[in-house]
């Protein structure tokens, strides 16, 4: 490894080895590669920018909208400091929702952010290891299809990565030269922004202050008190926020003997099996194997068997990669594995007392060095198997990509084109009912009729309780829309459809990636069972 430590005199762990000033490896160190990083940021730029606003809002960026919408009179500085998620991104798109509502504008800050993390974590890679993990561990990145699905989307998830990353690249300056005022400076601004993009970079922060107490241990008062500035600064500075945040969830469940209250949202809590999921969607990405939606049907269980050779193939070339990434770490390196375990800890912690239900994208501040350690592991196999497998990711990279661009087997539910559709084929009086995804929905319908959600309806487990709620919210129409996406939120079993037969006539049925919809109406015979 390019900086190794275990030869150091000094027997720091954060001391240089004898061999650094080797005039070639100095050259390698100094000299990454312009042309090649320029390559690779490039690449980036191309597949983060390539149909930014090709699929229509989904619900997260909707509420991303709303907290910045122009026609509500809102105050700047006061929705700011009411949002304790991703305050940052909402301050950079408050000016661009006035300019226009576009999918591509409200998009564009994260896919920026996206594309200038590539750099940042080959100048992690390179302080931390060497030139060829920096300059693998940038082409994962580019290609990374996780990576491209959240920089692609109206979020904080790609500016937690990117400050979190720049933050950890200047405390591994400030560990190797000692804290500056500049240094100092630049990791709590960073590190702000990081929280500021999404709260879950307190675990990255907490990670480094335990890092900083275990292995770097600053030597005189004067470099105690600078750390302290920086990384109490961060806490002092991202404290109103922080504040908000305990405010609303549900903090007193980490009280060890406290109740915990109900499993959130039903089967998303934690289990054994998120970790693995976790660490294939980080290297491949939600459009290898099973398609979110799939995930969601009651028999999931026998997709998994349909794509279990491809999705074994490309589970056994990530848990390689990383078992022998651990293997290889020498002295400060093994600071990349407390990156990594502190805040997946903290997250199954959080999931288990039921404060936060566990979810990969919470775990986004983890993702970079996971990609790092296995880059570490690629290149320190046998040159021929380092090969094999680094063209296998690669190669299954590339192909979740083109699943992500092109394949409406994995795209977001498209309400935009739903909305419209319904719009162009309704009727004055009849009821649209939208259940789940009726603030998308309503975001692109252009029609005057009225709206019917599903709020407050809770999970319906039996087909009699959705048979109550969807005779509850029709009352007299005689003319409905049923328009379905992301439905197991209200009826995981897909019952709804059958219920609605039931009920009366579907006379149209439409399917778009993600959405069904269906065009109801009352019918004078006897209620029939769907599909005779």
């Amino acid at each position: 490894m390019g900086r190794g430590v275990a030869e150091s005199p000094t027997g720091s762990a954060w001391a240089p080895s004898q061999e650094w000033l080797n005039p070639a490896e100095k050259t390698d160190e100094r000299h990454l590669g312009w042309l090649y990083l320029t390559l690779m940021t490039t690449l980036a730029a191309a597949l983060r920018l390539f149909q930014l606003g090709h699929q229509s809002f989904w619900v997260d960026e909707i509420m991303t909208w709303r907290a910045c919408r122009p026609d509500a009179g809102l105050s700047f500085w006061s929705q700011i400091l009411e949002s304790f998620q991703a305050p940052l991104y909402l301050a950079v798109m408050w000016p661009l929702v006035r300019v226009a509502d576009s999918e591509f504008l409200c998009r564009l800050p994260s896919a920026i952010a996206g594309v200038a993390t590539v750099p940042f974590l080959a100048l992690v890679a390179q302080r931390l290891f060497d030139t060829r993990t920096a300059r693998l561990s940038a082409l994962l990145l580019a290609l990374s299809p996780f990576h491209i699905w959240y920089s692609q989307e109206a979020r904080g998830y790609a500016f937690l990565i990117l400050f979190s990353v720049a933050a950890s690249l200047v405390f591994l300056m400030m560990a190797d030269n000692g804290p500056r005022r500049r240094t100092v400076v630049a990791y709590l601004l960073l590190m702000s922004c990081a929280v500021w993009s999404n709260m879950s970079a307190l675990f990255l922060w907490a990670a480094h202050v335990l890092v900083l107490v275990a292995m770097v241990r600053p030597r005189d008062g004067r470099s105690w008190f600078l750390w302290l500035v920086s990384l109490g600064g961060v806490i002092l500075v991202v404290s109103p926020w922080l504040m908000k945040a305990t405010g609303i969830w549900a903090v007193d469940r980490l009280v060890p003997g406290s109740e915990t209250g109900i499993a959130l949202r039903g089967e998303t809590t934690f289990t054994p099996l998120a970790l693995p999921f976790t660490a294939f969607v980080f290297f491949y990405g939600y459009s290898l194997g099973p398609s979110l939606r799939e995930l969601h049907h009651p028999d999931r269980l026998a997709l998994l068997v349909q794509h279990w050779p491809l999705m074994s193939i490309a589970g056994i070339v990530v848990a390689v990669a990383l078992v022998v990434g651990i293997y290889r770490l020498r002295g400060r390196q093994w600071s990349l594995v407390i990156w990594i375990v502190l805040p997946l800890l903290a997250v199954v912690f959080l999931a288990l007392r039921n404060v936060k239900p566990f979810n990969p994208r919470y775990l986004a501040v983890v993702f970079p060095w996971l990609l790092l350690l296995a880059s570490v592991g690629l290149l320190s196999l046998p040159r021929r198997w380092g090969w094999v497998l680094t063209v296998l990711l690669v190669g299954l990279q590339l192909w979740s990509v083109a699943g992500h661009h092109f394949d409406p087997h994995y795209a977001k539910a498209d309400l935009r084109e739903a909305a419209i559709y319904v719009a162009t084929h309704e009727d004055p009086g009849d009821l649209v009912l939208v259940p789940v995804v009726t603030g998308v929905f309503r975001f692109y319908y252009p029609g005057v009729n009225e709206l019917a959600d599903s709020f407050g309806a809770g999970i319906l487990n039996t087909e009699e309780e959705v048979r109550d709620f969807f005779v509850a919210k029709i009352g007299e129409v005689d003319r409905c829309w049923v328009v379905l996406a992301r439905s197991w939120f209200v009826d995981p079993h897909d019952w709804l459809p059958r219920v609605v037969a039931q009920e009366g006539d579907i006379v149209a049925e439409v399917a778009l990636p993600g959405v069904r919809i269906l065009q109801w109406q009352k019918s004078i015979r006897e209620s029939r069972p769907y599909g005779e």
